[in-house]
């Protein structure tokens, strides 16, 4: 690693402060959601869209559509949807296309693509000048990452609601959730520091869960580790991994678990079962070890991905800290054209 971005180890990047406040701006947007929603002739199948970080961030949504919703959803990464033009992709169909920057082409392509296809397409970024919400008719946006997940989040809810199903315990959660996550990353530090001095030299990172916490598990060891750390990384799902992962897992090796409260948690506890036996030292962050104050109690594990989706950006600030490689650091993307 010769970039440049290599600073030496040293102090951690702060929590950002607008954690909260951003994340009351996108709760501030459900009765727009809602009604947009709401006017849609008719929704025979929810599309998911997005490539990398983004791909990953609509997993949350779509567990909650896949749970909760009679209405069929599927998420795609962005050219893939593109060159595969799902034939249902018509009048009826509506395609949530998520891009951050709202700048990723194959994203900006996905969602005119869709739109020319008469699908109701609507775009979930944090740049409302950006080419995604400029090329769609209907786009929400947020000012943090947190706040796209929360939009993602009412989006998959006003789907829910349109069906007659009654989501306002499930919003009450959200709107309590702002300080608890924050109250909850922050107490975390200290074990995120530790981790981080565990696993810095680890010359692989696999991470196993399963459910709800699959996509910030994917875009912890996608995005922050392999991405912006160069580092080995993969996400195992908690039952895939007895379909032959397994295997390479010896005393020596060191793993992350990622232990949900939803209805996939017995998954993720064979697999722990299983390390704890047979591997070497198993790191685990159990969504029950989380407070959540606020939260109803029947609500944790519908919330829990929303704080791991947070917790994994302070586990790369700690990974960067501890290691002295900037997060910024690129090899080739945006280097050149590829």
């Amino acid at each position: 690693m010769t970039d440049g971005t290599y600073l030496g180890p040293g102090p951690v990047a702060e929590i950002p402060g607008d954690i909260v406040p951003s994340m009351r701006h996108a709760l501030d947007q459900w009765e727009s959601i809602a009604d947009h929603i709401d006017a849609q002739p008719s929704i025979d199948r929810v599309f998911l869209v997005g490539a990398g970080g983004s791909l990953f961030g609509v997993q949350a949504a779509q567990f909650v559509l896949d749970t909760s919703a009679q209405t069929p959803a599927v998420s795609f990464n962005s050219d893939e949807f593109f060159y595969r033009a799902p034939a249902s992709v018509k009048p009826g169909a509506l395609v949530i296309v998520l891009s951050g920057t709202g700048e990723t082409p194959e994203t900006v392509q996905a969602g005119r693509w869709a739109q020319d296809q008469g699908a109701s397409v609507v775009g979930v970024t944090l740049k409302a000048e950006g080419p995604l919400a400029q090329a769609l008719d209907t786009a929400f946006v947020a000012q943090t990452g947190q706040g796209t997940q929360l939009l993602l989040q009412l989006l998959a809810l006003a789907v829910v609601r349109r069906e007659d199903t009654d989501v306002s315990a499930r919003l009450a959660a959200l709107r309590a959730l702002p300080e608890a996550l924050l109250a909850d990353v922050t107490a975390f530090e200290p074990r995120a520091a530790e981790l981080a001095q565990e696993m810095k030299d680890a010359a692989v990172t696999p991470l196993l869960t399963s459910g709800s916490l699959t996509g910030p598990a994917q875009t912890f060891t996608s995005c922050y580790l392999e991405e912006m750390q160069w580092m080995h990384a993969v996400t195992i799902n908690a039952d895939e991994f007895f379909q032959g992962p397994f295997e390479v897992f010896d005393k020596e090796t060191k793993s992350i678990v990622f232990l949900p409260e939803d209805v996939t948690r017995p998954m993720g506890e064979r697999a722990l079962a299983f390390l704890e036996g047979y591997s070497g030292p198993t790191f685990v962050i159990d969504s029950r070890d989380f407070a959540l104050d606020g939260i109803a109690a029947e609500q944790r594990a519908y919330v829990a991905p929303l704080v791991y989706a947070t917790l994994v950006s302070r586990l790369a600030a700690h990974w960067a800290a501890a290691r002295g490689y900037a997060l910024e650091g690129r090899r080739y993307m945006w280097q050149f054209a590829y």
